[in-house]
């Protein structure tokens, strides 16, 4: 779904900003050392952090950035929130309840909308399961308690019926992976991009499948009051084509008190190197270009980085 632009900065402003940015005008001078809270590893948002993280040493010698994994989007907001870390990624609508629960004042901001995340549930091809339902007095793997894959598979569970009739197992990635290979789970629900690079990894020894989860959108908007959006799933290794799954956009999020310079090189390097910031698994939609990254939904723009955009706008 296509957000309005920010009512203090024009859609023309915001493509000759672009334009700006593009001809490389603009020129940082930030320094000191930045942590951006990534995700789990063999998934897209540590991968995405490490190409970002690359290209910022590349471009500002002066700044140091560590790239933190974590459980995922939970734990980010919570590593934002307390100062634990300067930029993180979320998803979207899990980024939206914090925002309505948490303390304002330590609320994150959004410096850009990066990627789509598919909702994914992965089971093993072999054993005949086709539709989400069908796991019912399953054990299903959902997620570390700190990844926004757990937050948003609760939703997922009421929305199917399943509320307390699947066995669900809190387990990192890997973890999942590994309990779904040996049988100690039969599905994993992970949030991510396509192919998930570890997915992609054990469906090469053992196949797998995506399930179809398109039908589940409008109740799971309904339970959230998020908008969830039905996407088709681009295919290839474990993802049958035609597949549906539920689209939420990635937020790169930022706290507060950080200083100008440092938020314009983060908006510059996404801005001005799009193309180097694909990792090379990935299919599906980005939202890389400058029209697009401010489209943040209900979470606000931090103001250097409106500030930075209209400074190059001039």
């Amino acid at each position: 779904m296509r957000q309005q632009f920010p009512a203090r900065l024009s859609r023309r402003s915001f493509l000759v900003c672009a334009a700006v940015l593009a001809a490389g005008c603009a020129t940082y001078r930030p320094s000191g050392r930045i942590r951006i809270a990534a995700g789990d590893p063999g998934g897209l948002y540590l991968a995405f952090a490490t190409v970002l993280a690359d290209r910022l040493r590349a471009g500002y010698p002066d700044l140091t950035v560590d790239v933190l994994p974590t459980e995922g989007t939970v734990e980010n907001l919570a590593r934002l929130r307390s100062g634990q870390a300067e930029f993180g990624l979320a998803l979207a609508d899990v980024a939206e309840r914090d925002r309505k629960v948490g303390a304002p004042s330590f609320a994150p901001h959004a410096v850009a909308r990066v990627y789509e995340n598919y909702l994914q549930v992965i089971v093993r091809d072999a054993d005949g399961v086709r539709r989400f339902e069908h796991l019912q007095e399953m054990p299903v793997s959902i997620g570390p308690p700190g990844s926004g894959a757990a937050a948003t598979s609760e939703v997922l569970i009421e929305a199917a019926g399943l509320h307390r009739r699947v066995d669900t197992k809190r387990l990192r990635l890997r973890d999942g992976l590994a309990q779904l290979r040996d049988g100690g789970v039969q599905a994993v629900v992970w949030s991510g991009g396509v192919p998930t690079p570890a997915v992609a990894e054990l469906d090469s020894a053992l196949p797998l499948r995506m399930l179809d989860l398109g039908g589940l959108a409008a109740p799971m908007s309904r339970i959230a009051g998020y908008p969830y959006v039905m996407r088709r799933v681009p295919g290839g290794e474990y993802v049958p084509q035609g597949i549906r799954s539920l689209g939420v956009p990635d937020l790169l999020l930022c706290r507060g008190g950080l200083a100008t310079d440092v938020v314009a090189a983060v908006v510059d390097v996404i801005a001005t190197q799009a193309s180097h910031l694909v990792p090379p698994h990935v299919r599906g939609l980005q939202y890389l270009d400058t029209p697009s990254m401010i489209q943040t939904g209900r979470i606000p723009l931090h103001p250097d980085a409106i500030r930075t955009y209209r400074d190059l706008h001039g």
